[in-house]
């Protein structure tokens, strides 16, 4: 089977705390009032599932059809990236691991990993109770101010969040989510805020997150990273885990670099413009690129998030 690059389209999701910024930037066609997630990677079967503009095939399927241009070995497509413009802070919240998941939900679990794109402000990381029996009576009492965990994060930042790990983001910010092909969150305070379109508060998972969330966690914070440059391309690696996700960004030095590897990946242009090979690329858009596939070539002010399945 021929190889080639494969234009991903974005599934959009309107949430309580999303704005128009992810529109604005990037110039997606969605008439939501409230765009708080672009999928621009999701394979979930009648569910969330990106489009593929060269086969008019779901992800998901593609996936199937095409097990050639993946040969990673999955029962389904392993991977997801989404984008997200919280103009107000996010639900304080946790995923769970796969074994709870599926054992309580039938699903696969969520670890995070988030790259912040723009802005700058504070994220809930984490919580300040010794034991689970602290968890429990301070989250019980809501006295969310003795126990999360707030930390300054900016432009730049990538946060690795595992299963289990409590979290909240703020708002302010345009960032991208990597994680396992799910899509399970348990909610923990939403701020008693009602959503205006149902009249009442989103679904709570109290006891859910009472018994997932990992304690202690005071100790989490953002990822040290360390750029190189290579064929032109300064790289960074933001996570690598195998049979789980593995991402980064590459971003072209000057104007023409090269990037290769053997795995299939995802590319998300997070801004400028360019080419990749002689495919035109502009901000937003997502390409994927099949397993074994010949070094690519970068041109242009590109600067690109990837996504991908390390078997070890």
């Amino acid at each position: 089977m021929e190889k080639h690059l494969y234009h991903i389209l974005p599934v959009y999701n309107e949430r309580i705390w999303g704005g128009s910024e992810l529109i604005r930037r990037y110039g997606y066609d969605c008439t939501l009032a409230n765009l708080g997630e672009c999928y621009n990677v999701i394979a979930m079967k009648g569910h969330l599932d990106c489009d593929v503009a060269e086969t008019k095939e779901k992800l998901s399927d593609f996936y199937h059809s095409h097990e050639k241009l993946f040969q990673c070995g999955t029962k389904e497509m392993p991977v997801r990236a989404a984008m997200a413009n919280p103009i107000a802070p996010m639900s304080v919240q946790i995923h769970p691991d796969d074994a709870y998941a599926l054992a309580h939900d039938g699903r696969l679990g969520k670890p995070d990993g988030v790259y912040f794109i723009d802005g700058e402000g504070t994220m809930g990381l984490g919580h300040y109770a010794k034991t689970r029996e602290e968890f429990i009576q301070l989250a019980k009492e809501q006295k969310w101010d003795q126990l999360l965990r707030y930390i300054p994060v900016k432009k730049g930042d990538f946060v690795n969040i595992p299963y289990g790990t409590l979290h909240a983001f703020g708002k302010g910010f345009v960032l991208i989510e990597f994680s396992q092909n799910a899509d399970l969150t348990y909610r923990l305070y939403d701020y008693d805020r009602i959503d205006e379109a149902t009249g009442k508060g989103r679904e709570l998972h109290v006891d859910k997150v009472l018994e997932c969330v990992n304690v202690p966690n005071d100790h989490v914070d953002p990822i040290e990273l360390q750029p190189f440059c290579k064929d032109g391309c300064e790289i960074t690696v933001f996570h690598s885990e195998p049979k789980v996700y593995s991402a980064g960004r590459i971003r072209v030095e000057q104007e023409q670099g090269s990037y290769e590897r053997k795995e299939f990946y995802f590319l998300t242009v997070i801004s400028g413009s360019g080419w990749i090979n002689d495919v035109p690329v502009k901000p937003g858009e997502t390409l994927f690129v099949p397993c074994a596939f010949s070094a690519i070539t970068l041109k242009g002010n590109l600067d690109l998030t990837y996504v991908t399945y390390e078997m070890k």
